[in-house]
């Protein structure tokens, strides 16, 4: 059974809205109720009445996890915490391409193999199940890709095969959409950790603007 512990990174939407919030859980009592931090956005504390609706998403070694829960009460201070009580069970999400990090990074890609040269594009963004990226040349929608990508100076390099599903034109080039073809759990984990580690960082320059 999977539980969630102290210190625990967590996002959060709140009701039917679509954004969606870092936080992390301070505390957990013996009923199962959580303390989690106030999420912070643009600088301030979102608001949450008591007897609003969340849902819980979080990652762990073992994948995605999420939860419902409603707020049952609030605290301020110089820190602001809300206290959680979970109604639905934690359930293992399947789908991990939900989570997307608008991200330009650079990456360059080549149709086989066994070739030797290679094209240059730029991601725009990017998910648990494939990425947004501009490219200068046309590749064909169904068209399979080999593509290089370093997501960070502490990461190495990832290799992956991709198939595009869709290829735009515009004035400066095109953009494609590609998903990940035949992925493998520990790169699938490693854009995964990757996209929540960017999310916190982002969140503590909100808090220090």
């Amino acid at each position: 059974m999977v539980n969630i512990k102290p210190g625990q990174k967590i996002e959060i939407s709140i009701g039917k809205s679509n954004n969606k919030y870092v936080s992390k859980v301070d505390d957990v009592s013996a009923d199962g109720t959580l303390l989690v931090e106030t999420p912070i956005h643009n600088g301030h504390f979102v608001p949450i009445r008591i007897g609003a609706k969340v849902n819980v998403i979080f990652f762990n070694k073992d994948g995605l996890f999420t939860f419902d829960g409603i707020v049952i009460n609030r605290f301020f201070g110089n820190l602001s915490f809300i206290q959680l009580k979970r109604v639905t069970d934690i359930e293992k999400l399947q789908r991990r391409q939900f989570f997307r990090l608008e991200k330009i990074m650079e990456f360059k890609y080549k149709l086989h193999e066994d070739d030797e040269s290679f094209e240059k594009g730029v991601i725009k963004d990017i998910s648990g199940g494939g990425f947004r990226a501009k490219v200068k040349k046309k590749v064909d929608v169904g068209a399979d890709i080999i593509c290089y990508v370093k997501l960070s100076d502490e990461t190495d390099e990832l290799v992956q095969k991709c198939k595009v599903v869709r290829c735009n034109y515009f004035d400066d080039g095109y953009e494609i959409a590609a998903q990940y073809v035949d992925i493998q759990d520990r790169i699938r984990e490693k854009i995964i950790s990757f996209i929540f580690k960017e999310q916190r960082r982002l969140k503590r320059q909100q808090i220090n603007f």
